[in-house]
């Protein structure tokens, strides 16, 4: 039997950057000649230094598919600065790139200070993430290490180096113990409900402020536990993202006469999942929510067609549907 491999040790110290000579600027550059080490995956640069009409300019707007990373970069710990200027840019890029989703991405030596829960609690909400890059100085080098230590739930970080050092954050027990009895039960009843009519789905349980019923590597419907039942969001029937769509004024005034509502909430999730909804355990007993909830499941299938249009939409502002089984 050979000798296994043995990968040498060797003692390190934790160290800033500042300390060995290098600056901001050095740091972007670093990175923008390898976006692997963010640990974000596979990401091309888009443009560095991208100067704002507004004023200022974006460090790093990086790519990977159909999605837009704006990235800001700082030594030292997260500042209200550069934690506001994230956002700044991630929502001008937004506006002026419709046709892709965004994340704002802020790097720091260290996100552990007096802004930490301000991001944390910011990150339930729009796509944020952000990430650690600590240096550790051994004999004769600096090692820089990544660590994902604030991300919105919703994004998926899966099959990238970042997922690893992300990590689970609750389990079921943990929920089953802070939920009460009657949201419990809904959870239950509705993935069963959504199992045996819909199709396979997966429940995640390890974000902190919702479980997460995805549909592969999707988050189809994000449960926000209350009292009696939760509040989702979920995928729009046609497709969209940013507007009210056809399908969504087609369910909204066929569920409100049930006491159901229907919102939209295109900020939530990069839009991702923009219809949201309160629902109580009776409600799974609804025959038109029921079609809804088929309606959203089905749109997340590789290639599927809008709602609206598999149901032959009628022109006109408020469409009616014939042949739909209510």
């Amino acid at each position: 039997m050979s000798e296994p491999y043995k990968v040498p040790v060797h003692s390190g110290s934790l160290v800033t950057l500042d300390k060995v000579g290098r600056d901001e600027h050095w740091l972007q550059d670093w990175l923008a000649e390898d976006l692997t080490r963010l640990g974000l995956g596979e990401l091309r640069t888009v443009e560095q230094e991208q100067t704002q009409a507004g004023g200022g300019s974006l460090d790093l707007l990086a790519a990977s598919d159909d999605t837009y990373y704006s990235i800001e970069v700082q030594l030292g710990e997260v500042d209200a600065s550069h934690g506001f200027r994230v956002f700044d840019y991630w929502a001008r890029n937004r506006r002026r790139f419709t046709d892709k989703k965004h994340v704002a991405v802020l790097v720091a030596e260290s996100a552990s200070g007096r802004f930490r829960i301000a991001l944390e609690e910011l990150a339930e909400l729009v796509p944020l993430l952000v990430v650690e890059l600590r240096s550790w100085r051994g004999a004769d080098e600096i090692v820089m290490v990544s660590d994902l230590v604030v991300q919105n739930p919703n994004l998926d970080l899966s099959g990238t180096p970042l997922a690893v050092t992300g990590g689970a954050t609750r389990n079921r027990a943990d929920w089953q113990e802070d939920m009460t009895p009657a949201s419990w039960e809904f959870h239950e009843v509705f993935e069963s409900w959504v199992t045996s009519n819909l199709g396979a789905v997966f429940v995640d349980y390890s974000p902190k402020s919702y479980i997460g019923v995805r549909v592969g590597r999707r988050v189809w419907a994000p449960l926000w536990p209350r009292q009696d039942g939760a509040f989702v969001y979920f995928p729009d029937p046609d497709g969209s993202r940013d507007q009210e769509s056809p399908a969504f004024e087609y369910f909204r005034n066929l569920l409100e006469p049930h006491g159901i509502a229907l919102n939209w909430t295109s900020n939530y999730n990069a839009g991702a999942n923009p219809i949201a909804m309160r629902l109580r355990q009776s409600d799974l007993d609804n025959t038109e929510l029921r079609t809804f909830l088929r309606a959203s499941f089905d749109s997340v299938a590789a290639g599927a067609t809008p709602w609206s249009l598999a149901q032959g939409e009628r022109p006109g502002s408020s469409p009616q549907f014939e042949g739909i089984d209510g």
